[in-house]
C-alpha cells in the first residue's frame, strides 16, 4: 500500500503532461496539476494515515504557482515554480552547510551513509551549485528559447513542458550518478569504510 501511496506522487506530473499533449493549453494543464497534487495527497493521507513530506512540498509548490495561472489566466507564472524550487533548495542547503554549519545531506542520510564530514561538505556545495544552474537553465527554456534560437513560441512552450516533466528530473538523476562516481574514483577510502559499515 505504501508502495502505491509513493507511486501517487508521480502522478501529478504525468496527469500534467498527458493533459497539455493532449489539448496545447498550459493554462487547462495546470488546473489538472493542481487538482491532481490535491487529489494525491488526499489519497496518499487515506491510505497511509500521513502526508510525505515531499508530497507537502510538492503540493505547496504547485497551488502557489498553479492557482494564480489559472486564475490570472497567465501561462507564464507556472514556468516560475521549476527555478523557484531549485533556487529555495540551493538557498536551504547554503543557509544549513554555512549558517548553522549543519549538512543537510549528513543530517538526512548520515546515519546510513557514514561518510567523513569534508565529503558531505563537498556534496553540499556541489547540489547547491547545481540547483542554481537547473534554476537559471528553466529560465532560458521557460522564457528565452524564442530569443536565443527562433522557436516560435508554442513550440518553446511545448518544449518547456517536456523540460518541466522529464528533464528537471533526468538531470538531477545524472547529477546524482556523476556524484557518485566522482565519490568512488577520488575518495575510495571513504566508500570503502562506507562497505564496512554496511
Amino acid at each position: 500500500m505504501k508502495t502505491f501511496a509513493k507511486l501517487l506522487e508521480l502522478a501529478p506530473a504525468v496527469a500534467f503532461f498527458v493533459s497539455y499533449k493532449l489539448t496545447s493549453d498550459l493554462i487547462m494543464a495546470t488546473a489538472v496539476i493542481v487538482a491532481s497534487c490535491l487529489a494525491a495527497a488526499l489519497l496518499q493521507y487515506i491510505l497511509t494515515r500521513e502526508i510525505s513530506r515531499m508530497q507537502i512540498f510538492v503540493t505547496a509548490a504547485v497551488i502557489l504557482f498553479g492557482l494564480p495561472t489559472v486564475l490570472l489566466n497567465d501561462p507564464e507564472i507556472i514556468k516560475w515554480k521549476v527555478t523557484c524550487v531549485n533556487g529555495i533548495l540551493a538557498l536551504a542547503i547554503g543557509i544549513c552547510q554555512y549558517g548553522f554549519k549543519k549538512n543537510p545531506f549528513a543530517y538526512l542520510f548520515g546515519r546510513e551513509v557514514p561518510l567523513p564530514d569534508f565529503i558531505w561538505h563537498k556534496l553540499g556545495l556541489w547540489w547547491m551549485i547545481f540547483f542554481v544552474f537547473a534554476g537559471m537553465l528553466n529560465v532560458v527554456i521557460a522564457f528565452y528559447l524564442p530569443t536565443f534560437f527562433g522557436i516560435d513560441i508554442k513550440s518553446a512552450e511545448a518544449l518547456w513542458v517536456d523540460y518541466k516533466t522529464f528533464g528537471n528530473a533526468i538531470l538531477n538523476f545524472i547529477f546524482a550518478i556523476g556524484s557518485i562516481g566522482y565519490l568512488m574514483k577520488k575518495h575510495p577510502e571513504a566508500m570503502a569504510s562506507l562497505k564496512k559499515e554496511q
